[in-house]
C-alpha cells in the first residue's frame, strides 16, 4: 500500500528549551499562541468577524494554557466549551477547535530526549487528572505525532524498515491509549475520541477499508455531525488508500441524511473541506459531487448559519458549477464581506472571474444533465477498475458488492452492458452462485450476442448445474463466434488474451466443437 507524504521531520530547539522550562517552572511561563493552523475545523470560519475572533480567542487561550502547563485551566476551559451546543457563529464546533491545539502541540523531531519531556507532560496531566478525556486523547496524539516524525516524509514504499516499524509500534501505542480510554470518552460524551480513532488507525498494520468504514459508522450512529471526525474519514476513504471510487461521495449522502441540527447541511461541509484537501477547485471534475445536492445542502447551511464566511464558500462553489443563478443572490448579500481565502488557492483571480459574470446560463440545466453522465461514466470506470484490483487480492464477496454498484451505474445510464454482466458473472461463478451467473450472462448477450466468451462462461456455469444440453448449445454458439473473431484479432491479442482463448478452445473442443488455431508468436 502506498501512503500519502506526511509532513516533514522538524526540529526547533527555541521551543524544546521552552518545553524544559515550561516542566521546571509551569507559574512563569507565558509562551506566545502559535497561528492559528488552516486545519479542518479551522479551515471554516469567517476571516474577521466575529467567527475569527472567536477561533482566535479559543485557540490563544487554549495554547496558552498548554505552554504554561496550567492543566486545571486546560479542564476548566474543555468544560465550558464542550459540547455540540458551543459553536462559533459559522457552525464550527468550539470542542474541535480546542482539540486542534492539542493535536497541533509539539515539534516534528526525532530527538529521543524531546518526545521523554512531552510524555513526562502527559503524565503530569493525567496524574492530576485521572480521568480526563483531553488528557487521554492529547497522549494519544503525541505517541502519534512521534511516530509520524519518526516516519519522516517520503512514500511509504520509500521508508527503511526502522521507520516502518517506528510508524507501526507508535501507531499501536496511540491506538492502545484510545482503546483504553473509549469508556471514559462515551461517559463524556466526547465526539473527539472518534475522530482520534479515524486519524490513527490507517497506520495501523489492522487497517483494511472493510474495518475502517465500520469505524466510521460507529462514529457517525453517535455523533453524525461532528465535522472533524468525518473530514478525517474522506481523506482516508480516498483511492490512494484503497477506498472505492464513490466512498466519499456515500460518506457525503449518508451524513447529510442523518438526523439531528445540521441533517441537510453536512454534504456541503465535507466537499467543502475536500476541495480544500484534495480536489484544488476541480471539485465537480475530481470527484462525485453533485451541484444540485451541494446547493440544496449550502441552502440549508447559511439557513443555519448566515456567517460571512459560509456565503463566500456557497457563492465559490456556484461559480465552479458555473451556476449565475444561484451565485448572484449570494454576492448581494454579501456586498463588502468578501473574504478571498474561501474563494480556492487563486482567491482573487477566482473571485473577480466569477464576479464578472452577471448573467445566467440560459443552457445550465442541459449541461449539468450533461456533466452528470460524465460523472458516472468516470465512476463506472473507476469501479470496474476498484473490482479488478479487489480480484487480484481474492476479495470476491468485495468485488461482487462494487459490481453490483457498476450494475446500478449501468442502469442509471440507461442500459446494460456486457462488460459489467460478464464481471458480475466471473464474480458469481468463482462464489459457486452458478444460476446467478447464468442470469448475468444472459443480460449481457442480450445486449451483445457476438461475445463468445459469454457463451463459454455461460456454457460452464451451466455445466455445474447440470444441464449438459444447454451447456453444449452455449459452446456451439461460442466456438462459431470465435471462428468468426479469431482471424482477424489474434495479431491484436496480449499473452494473457491468448491464453483465456486457449482455455476456451479446450472446453469446446471436449464437446467436439473445432476452432482454428494459430502460431504462439
Amino acid at each position: 500500500m502506498i501512503f500519502p507524504t506526511l509532513f516533514p521531520r522538524a526540529r526547533r530547539p527555541a521551543r524544546f528549551a521552552l518545553l524544559l522550562a515550561c516542566l521546571a517552572a509551569p507559574a512563569f511561563s507565558h509562551a506566545g499562541a502559535q497561528p492559528i493552523a488552516r486545519t479542518a475545523a479551522s479551515a471554516q470560519g469567517s476571516a474577521d468577524g466575529a467567527d475569527m475572533r472567536a477561533r482566535e480567542a479559543l485557540a490563544s487561550e487554549t495554547n496558552r494554557y498548554l505552554q504554561a502547563c496550567d492543566y486545571k485551566a486546560l479542564e476548566a476551559l474543555y468544560q465550558r466549551i464542550r459540547g455540540a451546543g458551543q459553536r462559533t457563529p459559522s457552525g464550527i464546533w468550539k470542542q474541535a477547535l480546542f482539540y486542534n491545539q492539542l493535536r497541533g502541540f509539539g515539534q516534528w523531531s526525532t530527538d529521543a530526549a524531546y518526545w521523554d519531556t512531552v510524555q513526562t507532560r502527559v503524565r503530569a496531566w493525567r496524574k492530576q487528572y485521572p480521568t480526563s478525556v483531553p488528557a487521554r486523547l492529547f497522549e494519544a496524539y503525541m505517541l502519534f505525532k512521534r511516530a509520524e516524525a519518526n516516519r519522516g516524509s517520503g512514500y511509504y514504499d520509500t521508508l527503511t524498515e526502522q521507520q516502518r516499524r517506528d510508524l507501526g509500534e507508535g501507531s499501536a501505542a496511540a491506538m492502545r491509549v484510545l482503546e483504553a480510554a473509549q469508556a471514559l470518552a462515551a461517559k463524556a460524551d466526547d465526539a473527539e475520541w472518534h475522530r482520534a480513532m479515524l486519524n490513527v488507525f490507517p497506520y495501523t498494520n489492522q487497517f483494511t477499508q472493510a474495518l475502517y468504514q465500520e469505524k466510521i459508522g460507529a462514529a457517525m450512529v453517535r455523533y453524525p455531525h461532528y465535522h472533524e471526525a468525518y473530514f478525517t474519514a474522506a481523506g482516508f476513504s480516498m483511492a490512494h488508500w484503497n477506498g472505492a471510487p464513490d466512498a466519499v461521495e456515500q460518506l457525503a449522502l449518508s451524513l447529510n441524511k442523518a438526523g439531528g441540527k445540521e441533517q441537510g447541511a453536512m454534504y456541503a461541509r465535507l466537499y467543502w473541506y475536500m476541495d480544500q484537501s484534495a480536489y484544488k477547485g476541480k471539485i465537480f471534475e475530481r470527484s462525485q459531487a453533485d451541484w444540485p445536492t451541494m446547493r440544496a445542502s449550502f441552502e440549508t447551511l447559511v439557513a443555519q448559519y448566515p456567517d460571512p464566511w459560509n456565503l463566500n464558500a456557497y457563492a465559490y462553489f456556484a461559480c465552479l458549477a458555473n451556476d449565475a443563478g444561484a451565485m448572484a443572490p449570494v454576492l448581494a448579500r454579501l456586498g463588502q464581506q468578501v473574504d478571498l481565502r474561501a474563494w480556492g488557492e487563486h482567491g482573487a483571480a477566482t473571485h473577480a472571474r466569477c464576479a464578472a459574470i452577471t448573467v445566467a446560463d440560459p443552457h445550465f440545466d442541459s449541461k449539468q444533465a450533461a456533466a452528470r453522465k460524465v460523472r458516472l461514466r468516470r465512476l463506472l470506470g473507476e469501479t470496474m477498475q476498484y473490482a479488478a484490483a479487489q480480484r487480484a487480492r481474492k476479495e470476491y464477496k468485495e468485488e461482487l458488492e462494487t459490481l453490483h454498484k457498476a450494475e446500478e451505474l449501468d442502469r442509471a445510464m440507461g442500459w446494460v452492458s456486457m462488460p459489467v454482466q460478464y464481471k458480475l458473472a466471473l464474480a458469481f461463478f468463482t462464489l459457486k452462485r452458478y444460476e446467478e451467473a447464468v442470469s448475468a450472462l444472459s443480460a449481457g448477450l442480450g445486449a451483445q450476442a457476438a461475445f463468445p466468451d459469454a457463451y463459454w462462461m455461460r456454457g460452464r456455469a451451466l455445466e455445474a448445474l447440470g444441464r449438459k444440453d444447454q451447456a453444449r448449445d452455449d459452446f456451439d454458439k461460442g466456438a462459431r463466434y470465435l471462428r468468426q473473431a479469431l482471424p482477424g484479432a489474434w495479431a491484436g491479442l496480449n499473452a494473457t488474451q491468448r491464453a483465456n482463448v486457449a482455455e476456451m478452445q479446450r472446453k469446446f473442443l471436449e464437446y467436439g466443437f473445432e476452432t482454428p488455431s494459430f502460431p504462439a508468436n
